[in-house]
C-alpha cells in the first residue's frame, strides 16, 4: 500500500489555482507537481518521470470543483456561532469573488480562522479518502 502524505494530498486537492497539476504514484504515494512556473529543466524531468515505463503508476489528483469548495464554505458558515459574522459570511457567498472575500473575512477573525482551517482540512481529507478508495489505493 502507498505511503500517503495526507497533508500534501489535501493541499493538492484544495489547489484551485489551475496553474499546477498533481499526480500521485499509486505504489509509493509520491506526489509529483507540474507547474507552469517551473523551469523548463524541472518540467522536462517531471514529464520524463510521467512518461517512463512506470507512468501507469501515476494518476492525476482531482482538485475540488468550485461548487464543492462553495459547499464546504456553506457547511462551515452553519457552524459559526457569532451571528453577525455568520450573516456577513452568508452575504459574501452571493457576491462576486466569494472565495477571496470569504477567506479575507475569516482571516480577520483569528478564532474562526483556526476553526475554518481545521474544518477545511477535514473536508479535504474526507474527499481524499473517498477518491483513494475509488482508485483502490486504500
Amino acid at each position: 500500500m502507498a505511503n500517503i502524505n495526507w497533508e500534501e494530498l489535501c493541499e493538492a486537492m484544495g489547489d484551485y489555482t489551475q496553474t499546477r497539476y498533481y499526480f500521485l504514484n499509486k505504489s509509493t504515494g509520491e506526489l509529483l507537481v507540474l507547474s507552469e512556473y517551473m523551469s523548463e529543466t524541472v518540467k522536462m524531468e517531471m514529464r520524463k518521470k510521467l512518461s517512463s515505463n512506470k507512468a501507469s503508476d501515476y494518476i492525476p489528483v482531482p482538485t475540488l470543483t468550485s461548487r464543492e469548495g462553495y459547499k464546504i464554505m456553506e457547511e462551515f458558515i452553519e457552524k459559526v456561532r457569532d451571528a453577525k459574522l455568520k450573516e456577513h459570511l452568508k452575504e459574501i457567498l452571493s457576491k462576486e469573488s466569494p472565495f477571496k472575500r470569504f477567506k479575507e473575512l475569516v482571516l480577520k477573525h483569528p478564532e474562526e480562522r483556526i476553526h475554518w482551517l481545521e474544518f477545511h482540512q477535514k473536508k479535504l481529507q474526507e474527499q481524499a479518502e473517498i477518491w483513494l478508495k475509488k482508485e483502490g489505493i486504500v
